[in-house]
């Protein structure tokens, strides 16, 4: 019992001077820090390889139109990689007011009127500076749609302004009745189960720039 005793003491008198040594050192000066962080490192990055990152799948009402995505937007087949320190999409959602970068976009406003005597507000950006497109009558134009309660202010919008502006492209976008700042001249708001504004949106566009090839991309409730 004695000797028990003893060999206890002397083992936990030797953890204890282990330790000390270790915070001296520090975390990763020491063997069992750096392999801790070692070990850490590499399981998260086996999880995020085998679980996190994935091709996305893909959806469609027919194999003609199936061909067609996977031929023509070469994206949908490709391994989609999140943003390696935060992949979890609530997460995201949380940090992303704090964690947000806006390009500057000067935009020229437009409002038209809808059949209901209700307005909708447009935002265009021009692009006369296109180098690829010259002509502005030719110029292909992307009208964009904000997600939920989202307008043409919005981070993920104007980053998707400055993109087409690199590829040359004209930017239009739809901010739904009563999101950015315009008067209500009906009782009516916008509802995401409604296609008449949007409609309305779509033939003025096309009769504005009746030569421009037209295209449409959303985000969120706007897709």
């Amino acid at each position: 019992m004695i000797s028990l005793e003893l060999n206890f003491n002397l083992f936990t008198s030797d953890l204890s001077h282990y330790f000390k040594n270790q915070v001296k050192v520090g975390l990763f000066g020491s063997g069992v820090g750096l392999s801790v962080v070692l070990g850490f490192s590499a399981a998260y990055a086996c999880y995020y390889l085998i679980s996190v990152a994935k091709k996305p799948i893909l959806i469609s009402g027919g194999q003609k139109f199936h061909e067609f995505l996977r031929d023509k937007c070469p994206v949908v087949s490709e391994t989609y990689y999140p943003t390696f320190w935060c992949w979890e999409s609530r997460v995201q959602t949380l940090l992303r007011p704090f964690v947000t970068a806006k390009p500057w976009v000067k935009y020229r406003n437009e409002l038209i009127r809808a059949p209901d005597g209700g307005q909708i507000s447009l935002d265009w950006f021009d692009n006369d500076d296109s180098a690829s497109h010259p002509d502005q009558s030719t110029r292909p134009t992307v009208l964009l749609l904000p997600g939920l309660t989202g307008t043409s202010r919005e981070s993920y919008i104007l980053h998707m302004v400055q993109q087409s502006r690199d590829l040359g492209y004209r930017c239009v976008v739809f901010n739904n009745r009563g999101v950015s700042g315009e008067k209500l001249l009906t009782p009516r708001t916008y509802c995401a189960a409604n296609t008449e504004d949007l409609e309305v949106v779509i033939g003025h566009v096309q009769r504005t720039i009746d030569k421009a090839p037209l295209m449409a991309a959303g985000v969120s409730m706007g897709g």
